[in-house]
């Protein structure tokens, strides 16, 4: 069973994805499917390393418009954010947004960070 070692602080960050509590889902969100039994958060460009969560209680969520994605973890348990260069962290049950670390570099278009 996973630790949750920080149980007041529901935000979270992995390597370059973080995970942001909200209250609710947004209205227009779709759901999206499992890719081999498990949500891709976020993956490596370069090393093709993916930030995930296996289980059929975590269920993800995109809105086309925006570009936001979400993640909500169900039941009584943390589930694991896994990935091969990090520790892996207990998510609690809840609703999160999930946003990926951006990369500025002075005049240049903000791009995303290479894990």
């Amino acid at each position: 069973m996973l630790q949750v070692r920080h149980p007041v602080s529901r935000s979270l960050r992995q390597g370059d994805v973080l995970l942001l509590p909200c209250d609710e889902l947004p209205q227009g969100v779709r759901q999206e499917p499992p890719e081999n039994g498990r949500i891709v958060l976020a993956r490596g460009e370069t090393s093709g390393h993916a930030h995930a969560m296996a289980g059929d209680r975590v269920c993800y969520f995109r809105d086309d418009g925006s570009g936001q994605a979400f993640v909500r973890v169900d039941g009584d348990a943390p589930v694991a954010l896994t990935h091969e260069e990090h520790a892996a962290l207990p998510v609690l049950p809840g609703t999160y947004r999930v946003v990926q670390q951006r990369e500025y570099l002075p005049r240049s278009v903000p791009r995303s960070v290479v894990d």
